[in-house]
């Protein structure tokens, strides 16, 4: 089936529609739900206002994507303790990432590694960590 140039509200229901195309497309209000995703592609498309919820993101990939104001809520590795979904401990990776003024409540941060990061002004439970860092290397210095 081809679409070109309509205007149509679509309800595709218990189908297969793998390898399909979407270019050029206004998907305005568009909504997806019971649906496998796995190894979609996209590119230069406008999330704005997305709301994925329930999701499997293992092996997610967001690259060159602004994220102002985005918010991030209740996500991990799965609950072990439900057999029927996925768990997964591969880590997840953040690189070259603008996370400026962020503010992370009541997250596990266990085992967290910063790599080659700029923390000037990190402030962990009121304690500023550069001027913790500078008080450490003065005391080693003794």
């Amino acid at each position: 089936m081809k679409l070109e140039n309509e205007k149509e509200i679509l309800s595709v229901i218990n189908s297969n529609v793998s390898q399909s195309n979407f270019n050029n497309v206004c998907a305005e209000q568009f909504t997806l739900q019971c649906c496998n995703l796995s190894g979609m592609s996209m590119n230069d498309v406008n999330l704005t206002g997305l709301n994925i919820s329930d999701a499997n993101l293992t092996e997610l990939l967001i690259d060159g994507a602004q994220w102002g104001g985005a918010h991030f809520q209740s996500i991990g590795f799965g609950n072990p303790s439900q057999p029927d979904v996925e768990f997964n401990k591969t880590p997840v990776r953040f690189t070259n990432c603008n996370l400026e003024q962020a503010v992370f409540t009541d997250c596990n941060l266990k085992n967290i590694r910063l790599e080659m990061c700029d923390i000037s002004g990190l402030v962990i439970n009121g304690i500023n960590i550069e001027n913790l860092m500078k008080q450490h290397a003065a005391a080693e210095q003794k």
